[in-house]
């Protein structure tokens, strides 16, 4: 009896070649242990402990009764496309029209059909290093070539107009600006925000501006939106990026949007009809819930973030020989633990920030992202959006550890 023969599944090179999500990976694996019973806090986590507002849930139940259960328009309901033009306005005194509007699932899915409606093989798109770890990827399987910008901790990681002409070549097509940052915090000065902004439109350089962590930021620091430039051009060659997920605390609503050229917003739907068609309408009658009514609770949740964010510095710095740099938005201190690389700690040898990552978990149980992820070997992401309990203990612990207490 002669045995069929089987057919071994091949790859495709684009997805051998990509990286995983070494957050999503580490993230994982310190859930993993938490549901062994080990006593894990993860600072790895980039979505807000809090619950979404009541007022969301009660918008989407009203939307299942109301039956808002059917496929909805591939760039997003009237109802949600009209929030986000209110939201803009507000915030940015930008006015804008439906047809520069695209909801998708996630702002994850909308830098990616922006990015795979703009990029042929070959072109670039620049973005500040450290970087937000899926910028590379997104580029990667487009057929790009993405461009880091390497910025600099004493400078608080922000992104110099000057560095960015230098950067821009004959094949840049895009520059993602990220401000608040992730991983760092850091916020873009508003002359340097129109200098860039400005510089992009010269150059014909599409301005991707991911605003999604722009309603958190702390003491005296102010959110500058690339949409809050004057200039009479930049309803053609800059997109807001923003969504519910971090200032709302709708992470698993999954719904991000965009604002931009109505050219390039018809051509990333045009992507989303193809691959996942409209977002869930339920969630789109929650996030224009949260958009026109749930500034109170936004408000709250902010605050708290901010007291965080200062113990989150105060207790990093009595870590010997850490530098933490100044973060001033989104809910992520950027550390550098560099001093401790080559030393022998608990028996393990730090060669980078993967190693020390990998001995905080193993050895103390505690998640922290190492900065490799993001372009930066001597930095560790340490998220605050935990309880303040939980942010002392897993601290202490990192202080115990590596200063052999």
């Amino acid at each position: 009896m002669t045995q069929a023969a089987t057919s071994a599944i091949r790859l495709s090179r684009r997805v051998l070649e990509l990286p995983a999500s070494q957050t999503l990976a580490l993230a994982a694996r310190a859930k993993a242990l938490k549901a062994e019973g080990k006593p894990v806090i993860s600072f790895s986590a980039g979505e807000p402990d809090f619950t979404s507002p009541h007022s969301v849930g009660e918008a989407a139940k009203a939307a299942i009764d109301a039956g808002q259960t059917h496929y909805p328009p591939v760039p997003g309901t009237a109802a949600l496309k009209a929030a986000v033009l209110r939201r803009v306005e507000r915030e940015t005194g930008h006015t804008a029209t439906p047809d520069r509007v695209l909801v998708s699932t996630g702002a994850k899915q909308v830098l990616y059909n922006l990015i795979h409606a703009l990029v042929d093989p070959g072109d670039e798109v620049l973005y500040a290093a450290p970087y937000w770890v899926s910028y590379p990827a997104m580029v990667q399987l487009a057929g790009g070539r993405g461009v880091a910008i390497q910025t600099r901790a004493a400078d608080d990681f922000r992104l110099s107009p000057a560095d960015v002409e230098a950067a821009i070549g004959p094949k840049t097509k895009a520059l993602i600006l990220n401000s608040p940052s992730n991983p760092t915090g850091s916020i873009i000065a508003k002359a340097d925000l129109e200098a860039i902004v400005t510089l992009c439109l010269d150059r014909g350089v599409v301005l991707i501006s991911d605003e999604i962590y722009g309603g958190l930021i702390y003491g005296n620091a102010k959110h500058e939106s690339a949409f809050a430039v004057s200039d009479p051009r930049l309803a053609e060659g800059v997109v807001l990026v923003d969504g519910v997920s971090k200032v709302y605390a709708m992470t698993g609503w999954r719904i991000g949007y965009a604002v931009g050229p109505p050219t390039l917003i018809k051509a990333a739907a045009k992507l989303q009809g193809q691959s996942t068609s409209g977002a869930c309408a339920i969630a789109q009658a929650a996030a224009a819930a949260a958009l026109d009514g749930a500034a109170e609770d936004a408000e709250r949740m902010r605050q708290a973030f901010e007291r965080r964010c200062a113990l989150a510095k105060s207790l990093l710095s009595e870590i010997p020989d850490v530098v933490v740099p100044n973060a001033q938005g989104a809910f992520y201190v950027f550390p550098d633990f560099s001093a401790y690389f080559g030393k022998t700690i608990a028996g393990e040898k730090i060669t980078g920030s993967l190693s020390l990552s990998e001995l905080l978990l193993d050895k103390i149980n505690v998640a922290a992202v190492p900065g490799v992820a993001f372009g930066a070997d001597n930095h560790l992401r340490f998220s605050y959006a935990l309880a303040d309990d939980e942010l002392r203990e897993g601290l202490a612990r990192v202080k115990t550890l590596l200063s052999g207490e």
